[in-house]
Formats: structure tokens, sequence, C-alpha cells
């Protein structure tokens, strides 16, 4: 499992870090969690925002090529969606959701085998 923090006004070489780690080609495991605060907001977890340069192709990279699902997909601060959640593989997630009250974020909590 990775925890993931990037402030909203940092660069995407985190997130660049992070796609190059995962893959399934580099230092990884089959099964792995990543979590965390991530601040991208406008980013499409889904990968159906169309576009390959800047932000969301590093998304599309991190979640499609190494085969990645994204398993919170509500609001956790306000109408935005900053915490993200993403494993591999979607199997291994029994169930998920969200706790109000916790903080100024809802908090996930996810049941995996």
């Amino acid at each position: 499992m990775v925890g993931v923090y990037r402030a909203p006004n940092e660069d995407m070489r985190d997130i660049e870090r992070l796609a190059a780690r995962t893959g399934f080609t580099g230092n990884s495991t089959e099964r792995s969690i990543i979590g965390g605060d991530l601040n991208l907001s406008y980013a499409d977890w889904n990968g159906n925002a169309g576009g390959n340069t800047g932000t969301q192709a590093l998304i599309n990279g991190l979640v499609l090529e190494n085969g990645y699902s994204w398993v919170i997909d509500s609001p956790t601060r306000g109408d935005a969606l900053l915490d993200v959640y993403l494993v591999r593989p979607e199997s291994s997630v029994t169930s998920s959701g969200v706790v109000q009250e916790v903080s100024d974020h809802l908090a996930v909590i996810l049941e995996v085998e």
C-alpha cells in the first residue's frame, strides 16, 4: 500500500514517479493499493477525458496502463474528489465506503482480500 499526499501547488513530478514505479514491469507487486490526497479535483480517474497531454496523460498512464481501478467515485471534501484510492486487481476489494465527520475530508474505508 502506498500513501500519497500532493500539495495543491506542487508540480506533477510525484505523480510521474508514482506511475513509473507502479508499472507491471517495474518494482511492483500485482496486488497493490495507492491511496491519498492528490489534490487533482479536475482529473478524470476513469480515463475518459480524452486528452493525452499534461496531467490527464499522467492519470491515464497511472490508472489504465498500470492496471489500476478507481475505487471511490464520490466527493471526499465538499464537492471535490480529493482522496483517491486505486487498487490492483479490482477483484481484491470486497467493499468500500466513506465515513463522515472524521476530519474536513470524508474518511475512506476499503475491505480487501
